[in-house]
């Protein structure tokens, strides 16, 4: 029998729709937008004339405010700012927030110049227009995301998912919805070949076999259903597949992970005959002296304004735990070269002398209280500047391990030795996703395989950015 009963379905429901429609967040991103855009014309207007000598008339920037708030409605759109948020980080909607207002911007110098409109309108109150409704647009859009992420782990505004299949995937992909309720996703019961009564996977119900899926369906009211059979069984998969059209269910497949983990086929010839290789990696070449320069670029810069910092947290240290301020570690890096690590010590003196070379975990009594807040906020990370500037390590790239753990996991893991195609990192794609500290090293090479097979200036940036996100919010940061 399902686990839920029906008066709990009913009052979840009930709750569900209290006041709220699933998707209410692009609506009400709509008329946020909109009042935005029309009160930063007169702030724009002010901020360009209020203390200048030669002043245009507001009246036209007055009557100009619905075409404005239609453009800028308009470049949105485009950029998929008013479609669901379902599964979408919040700095994947900022960067097309950033696109949409820069699109809004040229359309603007456009009209201007298309309808000879320069003597009534200055193209310096657009610049002053869209940075305002940046900043407007970007505290909107982070206020509402924290009230969405609020109701839904409540359960409200959540879709109800039915897991079939108990492979990899499926188990990977129930961890993320469980460690991120923000997406709006609630696994409400797995589907297996051969179920076991009271039997639970990866801490959800096993509730029924895959053969009973359209009545697990009804009884469960189950949203959306995932199936997460593995590559071998792709003609199940095809019934599955037409079973669910013909019931007009929803549904996602969930791809085995040997196919999320395969590397590109690239594609050559000799005089017509065709050749198919294997793309490893995307850093090389120009790609990789960019990124070489970005590092080098930001590690110095990064090491200039930390200074202060840096020389307050040494003094803490010094102070506050006997020993030397940094810690030193060998560890593996690119194509499989050592390097020393350094990071500021928040562990006691010789930690690993007794217990060896183990991953901190929570409550671990050789952290002290000072390294507490260090790795909470990976301030202890700091240092490694100066492995990215020395070229040991780059901004972005997969975290390195100790000598000890890489010589073991490189011989365990699959893939794991394609990690080594790239820089280490001071922060990465697994790390993002909040895969670090003890989380399994097979997750999280997973990620940072597909970081390094789909990298780009753009992902880059995305990981930066969620970096200082979940700076305040990481799980595994012991």
């Amino acid at each position: 029998m399902p686990p839920d009963s029906t008066g709990t379905l009913h009052a979840y429901r009930q709750r569900r729709l209290l006041f709220l429609p699933p998707d209410w967040l692009p609506r009400a991103l709509v008329l946020g937008d909109a009042l935005i855009v029309a009160l930063s014309v007169p702030a724009a207007y002010w901020i360009r004339f209020g203390s200048a000598g030669q002043v245009l008339p507001f009246g036209p920037y007055a009557l100009a405010i619905p075409v404005v708030v239609a453009i800028y409605l308009f470049a949105l759109a485009i950029n998929r700012q008013y479609t669901s948020w379902r599964g979408r980080t919040l700095v994947d909607q900022l960067i097309s927030l950033y696109s949409g207002v820069g699109l809004a911007g040229v359309l603007m110098l456009a009209a201007i110049e298309v309808g000879n409109l320069g003597l009534s309108y200055s193209r310096l109150t657009i610049l002053h227009l869209a940075i305002i409704s940046l900043i407007l647009m970007t505290g909107e859009r982070y206020l509402l995301r924290q009230y969405e992420t609020r109701l839904r782990r409540q359960g409200i505004g959540t879709e109800r998912v039915l897991m079939v299949g108990t492979g990899a995937g499926s188990e990977l992909l129930i961890r993320r919805m469980n460690m991120f309720p923000q997406y709006g996703f609630h696994v409400v019961g797995v589907a297996s070949d051969d179920p076991v009564p009271g039997e639970s996977y990866v801490g959800v119900p096993v509730v029924g076999s895959v053969q009973d899926l359209p009545n697990l369906v009804r009884s469960l009211e189950v949203d959306q259903v995932f199936l997460a059979l593995p590559g071998d069984k792709r003609g199940r998969l095809l019934h599955l597949i037409k079973l669910c059209e013909d019931q007009n269910l929803e549904f996602k497949i969930v791809p085995d992970l040997l196919e999320v983990m395969s590397t590109r086929v690239v594609a050559d010839a000799i005089d017509g005959l065709p050749l198919v290789g294997i793309q490893h990696s995307r850093l090389r070449g120009a790609a990789a002296m960019l990124k070489r320069l970005i590092d080098i670029a930001v590690s110095a810069l990064a090491l200039v304004i930390l200074s202060p910092i840096l020389l307050v947290i040494a003094i803490l240290i010094k102070v506050s735990m006997p020993g030397p301020v940094l810690f030193r570690q060998e560890r593996i890096g690119f194509e499989r070269k050592a390097f020393v690590i350094y990071k500021f010590r928040s562990m006691i003196r010789d930690a690993e002398a007794k217990t060896g070379p183990v991953v901190a975990k929570p409550g671990d009594n050789r952290v002290t209280w000072l390294g507490r807040v260090l790795r909470r906020l990976s301030l202890d990370e700091l240092p490694q500047f100066y492995n990215v500037l020395r070229g040991d390590m780059s901004l972005v790239g997969p975290r390195p391990q100790p000598t000890y753990f890489d010589e073991r996991y490189s011989g365990e893991v699959p893939r794991y030795l394609d990690r080594q195609y790239a820089r280490p990192g001071l922060t990465g794609w697994a790390e993002v996703n909040d895969l670090r500290g003890a989380a399994p090293i097979g997750d999280r090479t997973l990620y940072d395989v597909y970081y390094i097979e789909h990298w780009s200036l753009a992902l880059d940036l995305k990981i930066v950015l969620l970096t200082a996100f979940r700076m305040f919010s990481q799980r595994h940061a012991y």
